[in-house]
């Protein structure tokens, strides 16, 4: 079955057509856009199918934002996304969008398992809940409950929730993000411009001006890559704490997570960023952030943490989504049109 698939963010817009079976997924035809370039969803999806002849059964949209009643409002872009209007484009098309880490939970179980990589390994429960959060250009959080038919998702603004300091450190950089951006949340940390703030911080406590070669690269390239690069190749000291901060609070949070939903069934850190800081998040710092949660220490030693390698889990989540809506919507109206000839 023909589908199409979509995961709608701040920084990128992927698209992708897909057949899809009851245990197949095949990516037909992939796109990634810079979301900033276009002014809204339905000129992309012009732009994408301008060359299509077949239309597909349905399509599903992972929105980075919280998706109410059919529509949705992409949290850093001033896009608004409503079912109706680009079920229009789509006709006969059925289009439902939900949010993005919604998607990503759904698509856990179509991910190869060479595209899984284990950070802590425990004990994890095969009916637990799982936790999935990951760092981006923001921060995203959903848990994933398995039901007798079929797993159910609860999707999550969390990363808007007010950061909760650990130490005095931490005190100081919530007063240096607040005296920025007015309040310290937690996507303000855990997303590509908060590893810039974090360099920013410790940078103005050690009253060090940034080093030529680290301020010629800044000027000319992302800020999170290239503070990230200078770290794992041990250039630059201040941008290797950047780094190591921003991997002990990834831990912490991923282990409020696990507590919050008991995530028996494991964590899993999904976003652009973990899969290209991996040996930071392989050190110490970041098991020792997760388990120190007193008294929770045996209940989180035995939950396992794994990084999604595979940046398509959006796509595959939503592309599954629009296959099972797709086999619904044709089982309804077989049924209607049978009660109906039955009368």
């Amino acid at each position: 079955m023909l589908v199409l698939a979509g995961d709608v963010g701040g920084t990128k817009t992927a698209l992708a057509m897909a057949e899809v079976g009851s245990r197949s997924l095949r990516f037909l035809r992939t796109r990634r856009y810079r979301s900033r370039e276009w002014p809204d969803l339905g000129s992309i999806l012009d732009d994408f199918l301008a060359k299509e002849t077949v239309t597909p059964r349905a399509a599903v949209f992972g929105v980075a934002g919280p998706v109410r009643g059919g529509r949705a409002k992409v949290t850093r872009l001033p896009w608004s996304i409503e079912e109706g209007a680009l079920a229009a484009r789509l006709r006969p098309a059925h289009v439902v969008a939900i949010n993005d880490f919604v998607a990503a939970a759904l698509g856990l179980s179509r991910l190869a398992p060479r595209r899984i990589s284990v950070l802590l390994p425990g004990r994890p429960d095969p009916r637990g809940p799982i936790g999935l959060i990951g760092a981006g250009t923001g921060l995203g959080q959903a848990a994933l409950v398995r039901g007798a038919e079929r797993p159910s998702v609860l999707p999550s603004e969390g990363g808007h929730v007010d950061f909760g300091p650990r130490d005095e450190r931490e005190d100081g950089l919530v007063r240096f993000l607040r005296r920025r951006y007015g309040r310290a949340a937690r996507d303000r940390i855990l997303s590509g411009e908060g590893i810039g703030d974090l360099y920013d911080f410790l940078a103005v406590g050690r009253r060090r001006a940034t080093p030529p070669a680290l301020a010629r690269a800044l000027a000319h390239g992302d800020r999170a890559a290239v503070i990230s690069r200078f770290a794992l190749v041990g250039r630059d000291p201040v941008c290797r704490e950047a780094l190591s901060l921003f991997a002990s609070i990834y831990g912490s949070e991923a282990a409020n997570v696990a507590l919050q939903y008991q995530a028996t069934g494991g964590i899993f850190l999904a976003g652009g960023i973990a899969p290209k800081i991996l040996p930071v998040l392989r050190q110490t710092v970041f098991r020792e952030s997760f388990r120190r949660k007193p008294p929770m220490e045996e209940f989180l030693a035995n939950i396992p943490v794994r990084v999604v390698l595979d940046p398509r889990l959006p796509l595959l989540g939503a592309a599954g989504e629009a296959y099972r809506i797709a086999i619904e919507t044709t089982r309804r109206r077989s049924k209607t049109t049978f009660r109906r000839r039955s009368r």
